[in-house]
Parts: structure tokens; sequence; C-alpha cells
């Protein structure tokens, strides 16, 4: 098995792991009134929102699920980094190899962006937060999500592209 074979490998596992982690940890956060469960506080961009946001949730669980993400960030990141360089490796394309460079660049965009959020989310359960601080909350969790679909698209479309190829 090639090393970038076995680190995307690895990468995937360990973003697989952590999804599962999170789903499982806060599974408490999905109720009636969240049924996305930390999207809810994601995008949550109004004091009102917020406020119903935390009325049905432990403050506790919240807090640690916002923790834990900080490692899934780790995970996705190296998840995308490694996925987008196999991608852009088997593209002869320039234009195909630059988009292949931004991606990887974007990739730890995103992670920042999520760090951000994290950070922001975190002030906001601990009853420091503003009209603005919800709102970059809500534009980094955009973005970063905006980011995601940017990037598995790219990689879909190189798995498609070699598909088609070897037929």
């Amino acid at each position: 098995m090639k090393k970038s074979s076995l680190y995307f490998l690895l990468a995937s596992l360990f973003s697989i792991i952590m999804i599962i982690v999170l789903r499982w940890q806060g599974k408490e956060l999905i109720q009636p009134s969240t049924p996305s469960g930390i999207l809810a506080l994601e995008f949550a961009n109004t004091p009102e929102k917020l406020s119903t946001v935390l009325s049905v949730w432990n403050k506790e669980m919240v807090r640690n699920n916002i923790l834990l993400d900080f490692i899934f960030i780790a995970a996705y990141t190296w998840f995308f980094v490694v996925g987008v360089a196999r991608s852009t490796a088997q593209w002869t394309h320039r234009f195909m190899q630059q988009l292949g460079a931004a991606g990887i660049r974007m990739a730890f965009l995103a992670a920042i962006l999520d760090i951000t959020e994290n950070i922001l989310m975190l002030q906001s359960i601990n009853g420091y937060h503003s009209v603005s601080s919800l709102q970059l909350t809500w534009y980094c969790a955009a973005i970063k999500f905006m980011i995601v679909v940017i990037l598995l698209l790219f990689m879909i479309a190189t798995v498609i592209r070699r598909l088609i190829i070897r037929n």
C-alpha cells in the first residue's frame, strides 16, 4: 500500500470515528426544538435563537461536544488535505491542479473558521456574546460548510473522472 493511500485510509477512519463519537456524545442535543443538534447553536445568529437553543440543553454537554469538535477539526483537516492532494495528483489539467492546491489551503481555512466558531460558541454558552459575535459564529459556520462541500465535490469529481477513464 502506498504511503498516501495509508494516510488517506487513516485520515478517513479518524474522521469517521470522530463523527460517531460526536453523534453519540451529542445525542441529547437533538431535541424537538433543535432537531439539527449542535448545528442549532452554530446557526443561532440572534440572542433570541441562542436563548431558545440553550434553554433545552445541558450546558456541560454542549461544552463537551464543542471541546470534542476540536479533535474532529484535526481529523477532517487531515482527511481533506490528504484527499485533495491525492485528487490533485490525478489531474493533468493545470487549472484542476491549481484548483486542488487552492483546495488544500481551503481545508486549512475551514479549520481556522471552525476553531473560531467553537471559541465563539464556548463564549456564547457562558453568557459572553453580542449580536455581532453570534452573527460571526453564523458566518464562520456557513463559510466552513461551503468549503467542505466544495472540497467533497472536487474529490468526488476526481473519482468520477477516474472511473470514466478506466471504462
